[in-house]
Parts: C-alpha cells; structure tokens; sequence
C-alpha cells in the first residue's frame, strides 16, 4: 500500500511539472557573442518574445548553467521594464538537450552491452560442456570393471578428441568477442566522458517579470561572467634563413566547458583579468614592536566571511575596457542585405556586373556573401567601367574583394590595461573542454642572428636570434614553436614581461661551429706562500667555423668570485685575451666577433685564487 501511494505521488509530481512546463511562456534564447579571457569569459545572448500590454511573465532558456549571477545583466526594447528576474538551473533538461551524438554514443554502448552478456553466457555454456564432455569421458574409460576394449576405446578416443576441438573453438572464438566488446565499450565510455563535460544535464534559465506599455515584441540581451573558459596565448615562430626576417604568427587555444556549444558566436579574445580585480597599495604607518607569532585560524571560523560585494564578477564591469556589448536593437534588426556605397547610381532598373576577385557572379551569389568576408568593394560607372569590361559593363560594376587571410579578419586594439582581439569570422567552439587552436595574427621582423657558446657549462653552440625594439610586436607570454628552413628545431618561451632590451629566441644547435676548451698545464702552476696557497688555472678556448659563410660568434667563459676577505681572485689581464665585455658582479667574460668561413680562433681565460692552507674550494 506504501508503494503504491508513493508511486502515485511521484506521478503526480510528474503530472503538475509537465501542465507548469506547458503553462510556461518559454522562449529560447541564442548565444550571440562571447569575450574569452585569460580565465573566464562574458556571454551575450539575444532573445525576442510578443508581450501583451501591462504585467508579463517570461522564462528565457538556453543559458549557460555555470554563471556568476551578480554579473547578470539584461537589456529590454520598446519601453519594456524588468521589475523582477530570477536566475535558476533547470535539472531536468537532460533529455532536451542531450546532442545527437551523446546518443548515438549511449545507444552503442546499450548494444554491445548487450552483446557482451551473450557472449559471456555462451561462454559459461561452453565452459559447462566442456567440464562435462571430460567427466563423461572419465566415466565411460574407467566405468568397467574389465575396461573398454581396443575399438570401444578408440571411438571413445576419437569422440573426445573431435567434440573437445570443436568445444574449445567456439571458446575461443567466445573470448575474442568479449575482448572486442570490451575494448568497444571502453573506447565508447572515454568518448561519452568528453561528450558529458559539456555539461548537457543542465541548463540555465532566466524567469523575468516584465511591464510593458503597450502589446509588442520586446527585444532581450542578457549578459553574464562564468568562469568555465579561458585562452593561452602561443607562437608559431619560422625562419627560412639567417638572411631573412622572423614570420611569428600569434595564436591562440580556446576551450570552454560552460555547458553550451558556441555556435557561430562572434568571437573576442580579451587579455584583461577580471577574476583578479585588485585595489592599488598604499602605505600605513611602519611600527616597530616585539614580534608575537599569531593563533593559527581554524578554516570553519571564516566558512561565513566571504562577502559578495569580493566576487570576481562584481569586478568585472568597468573593468574589461575595449569590449562593448551589441545591443539588442541592432541585433533584431540588422538587415541580411549588403549595402553599398553609390550603389544606387549604377544600377537603376537594371542589374550591374558583380566581379568577385577578379570572376564575373550573379546577383543572388552576390548577396549570399557574408558582409564580414568582404575586404574592400570598389563601384565602377559609366566610361570607367566600359573600357575594362566591355559593354557587359554599361550598368556598372561593383568590384567585390574577399578576404584573403586569418589577419584581415582580426583586429587587435590596445587600450591602458589590456588587448583585444576582436575576430570578425563567426566561429564555433564545442562545449567538450577541446582546445580549438585560432590563428590571429602574423607579423614579421628583422633579427640579428649569432652563434652562442659557454663550454665551461655545455660544449654544444646555439644559433640565436636577437630582435630589437620587440616591444612594438604587442607580444603576450607564451610558448613558441620554432621552424628553421622547415625543420622543426624545438619548443621556447616568450616572456613579455622580460625587462631586457632585446629578445632572444634559441633556434637549435649546430655542430659546424666547434668549440673546444682544455685546461693549458704550462700555464697553470700552485705555489704555497706561508700559510696560503695560490693556484693559476688558464684555459684555452679554440673556435671553428665549418659553415661556407662568415658568422658572428659569442664566447663566453667564467673564472670564480671570492666573498671572503682571506680568499682573493685576480684576473690575470696579461695571459687572457682581450675581450669584448667583462662582468665583474658575475665573473663572466664575453668575446664576440665574426668568423671567416673557415676560419679557426684561439682565446685564452687566465686567473688566480689565493686561500689558506686546508681551504676545501669548489675550484
């Protein structure tokens, strides 16, 4: 009786959701921008729904479920006044919105599943009649007290040996369909688990209570911060040889997992932080006292102290300057059409010659054109367009010209606290957590290229790249793949927050620039004065350029510096040779100058150390 009186609450649960569903005035809403930052980004949705005049209640669907509602904000048209909203996630939405391919994945996994318990009941069947054939067998050999004659025994014999053969076949064969199913169902299960981080269970839901002054279609654009997304910034560094400019082009991974698939959104790469909103410091009053160590706080005492007026997202608005959000009127009403200037002049009544990079098209392909495509459109009339194209021209021509590269599509801005990258290409990145890889843009500049040595800490020589005056890039930090003449060399790091005047990439190693260092024994002596001992050491460095063209090389060496008033070093200037720059804080001597193709070079370091005897130095 309890079982069934609580099955008939649950259908009546069941019952008043599904009639409160149907009563609902839901309208779905679509995903029309999304500015990406480093961590987080900003979501602007438009909607659209036919009011009646005076007091309206309305749910928008289709938000993202993961959203920091303090940073909610909506925009009405026609008058419309929001006197009340409220943010909800809806759990029950998972067989609305599961995608197709959740399904189809979940369906294929219900089928081998299946498959997989016949197969494993075929095999405990054919473990059964094995066991059984042996036993059978065993009985029938050993059962007579004279025992089996000599035909008896071997169509006994023969019997076993055929029906064990063909038993231990069809287990075999059993095995190998579990171990495929078993390898299917895993392969299908790690494809589900990347399908489910979009987080198609749930969905955000916007209830508005609205007044509007007259019955009329009200024009929505809701807004919010959700931290389940973010950018990484990274180069693509190429150079075809050392007397050619660097190619680096920016680029960018973008995932997100915000429970909505971003389908042709218009698309903002911003830099500016806005989960990290800080106050500038200011100084108080230094006091000095005894120092008295502080209790430790339990975490329970301060479960309660977070205010929200500290949320990330009450941060956010005035904060990420260069990102404007499109308003609602101007998204309802954009007109699909491509207009153009002085177009009307041409046409008249009759149709122009529409010429598409260079190839004569028909008006319909003509405004089947995305406008965002479209790098330049130029109108031709009258003589100017006749002794081009001929008197197919006599009602003008427009000259269309698309866009040819991802940098005619991106346009970066600056502005004094973050960049932007505002992608003018409607693009769709899935809600899986994949990372989607964009390219932004591609710049070139000239480097100085030299071959670098320090053998004393590794023998190999690195070709480097210098760029001057880097700062005019508008770097960001980031990995950077390098190619060199086509042949990928290695990964390295820009760091854009390095203080030094120029930027060092390390393209890879060379082997035809040896450097050879060796200790010089004739050169290098010990003498005991006293109470101290005082130790020459002098090295000998020999450089070898292989390459058929001159380069210019960069040595360097090290010799120790003392921190103790009874050990001294010196530099011994006369037996060293002269060098191109020496840092004394450090102890490191530079030498750089251009090899001739092939030519050989000679440097020599020489220096002492004087310490008392039974000194044990690191030398």
């Amino acid at each position: 009786m309890k079982t069934k009186l609580l099955s008939l609450t649950a259908l009546l649960l069941c019952f008043s959701y599904s009639a409160f569903a149907q009563d609902k005035k839901t309208v779905k809403s679509k995903l029309n921008d999304a500015t990406v930052f480093f961590q987080g980004a900003e979501l602007t949705h438009s909607a659209s729904y036919a009011l009646t005049k005076g007091e309206n209640e309305i749910y928008i669907e289709g938000l993202s479920p993961n959203i920091d509602k303090n940073s909610l904000k909506i925009k009405t048209s026609n008058g419309v006044i929001v006197s009340a909203y409220e943010f909800s996630v809806d759990f029950l939405a998972e067989s609305k919105s599961a995608s197709p391919v959740t399904k189809k994945l979940q369906d294929s996994i219900d089928f081998y599943r299946k498959k997989l318990e016949q197969v494993n009941t075929d095999i405990n069947i054919t473990t059964n009649l094995i066991a059984l054939l042996q036993k059978g067998t065993d009985k029938n050999v050993a059962g007579s007290e004279k025992g089996l004659g000599i035909d008896e025994l071997v169509k006994t014999m023969d019997y076993y040996k055929t029906k064990s053969a063909e038993l231990q076949a069809t287990q075999s064969a059993n095995n190998k369909k579990k171990s495929d199913c078993d390898i299917a169902i895993a392969r299908l299960n790690k494809q589900l688990s990347q399908e489910s981080l979009k987080n198609n269970k749930t969905s955000g839901i916007l209830k508005l209570n609205l007044s509007s002054p007259l019955a009329n279609t009200c024009g929505f654009t809701i807004s919010y911060y959700t931290s389940a997304a973010n950018w990484v910034p990274f180069y693509d560094v190429n150079i075809e040889s050392t007397d050619k400019p660097i190619k680096m082009i920016a680029k960018s991974k973008v995932r997100q997992t915000t429970g909505l698939d971003w389908e042709k959104v218009s698309l903002t790469l911003s830099t500016a932080t806005p989960s990290n909103g800080k106050v500038a410091p200011l100084f108080s009053a230094w006091f000095l006292e005894n120092y008295r160590p502080q209790p430790r706080i339990n975490s329970s005492m301060i479960q309660n102290s977070y205010s929200y007026k500290d949320s990330p997202a009450m941060m956010l608005e005035g904060r990420v300057a260069g990102v404007q959000i499109k308003k609602a009127d101007e998204q309802l009403g954009a007109a699909n059409n491509i207009k153009i200037r002085g177009e009307s002049s041409v046409t008249g009544s009759q149709t122009p010659l529409y010429i598409l990079n260079g190839e004569p098209v028909d008006a319909d392909y003509f405004q089947s054109i995305d406008p965002n495509a479209i790098e330049n459109i130029e109108v031709l009339k009258d003589a100017s367009a006749t002794s081009i194209y001929g008197a197919r021209a006599s009602n003008g021509v427009i000259l269309v010209t698309l866009k040819s590269s991802m940098d005619d599509f991106v346009t970066q801005t600056e502005n004094e606290l973050n960049m932007v990258y505002d992608i003018d290409m409607p693009y769709t990145i899935p809600g899986n957590g994949k990372e989607q890889t964009i390219d932004l843009q591609t710049k070139e500049t000239p480097a100085e290229y030299k071959y670098y040595c320090a053998p004393r800490l590794d023998t190999e020589t690195y070709l480097l790249a210098e760029i001057s005056n880097w700062e005019r890039l508008n770097l960001l930090s980031g990995k950077a793949n390098i190619t060199y003449d086509g042949t990928y060399v290695g990964e390295s790091f820009i760091d854009a927050r390095s203080t030094h005047e120029k930027l060092t990439l390390t393209l890879g190693t060379d082997k035809r620039v040896p450097v050879k260092r060796e200790k010089m024994q004739d050169y290098s002596s010990t003498k005991f004065l006293g109470n101290d001992v005082k130790q020459v050491f002098t090295y000998k460095l020999t450089v070898k350029n292989n390459q058929n063209k001159p380069v210019k090389m960069v040595l360097k060496d090290q010799y120790p510096i003392s921190t103790q008033k009874n050990i001294e070093v010196e530099l011994i200037t006369k037996d060293t040779t002269p060098w191109t720059a020496n840092k004394e804080d450090v102890g490191v001597i530079t030498w750089e100058e251009e090899l001739k193709a092939g030519e050989t070079k000679v440097y020599q370091i020489s220096y002492s150390v004087k310490y008392p005897k039974g000194s044990n130095l690191n030398l």
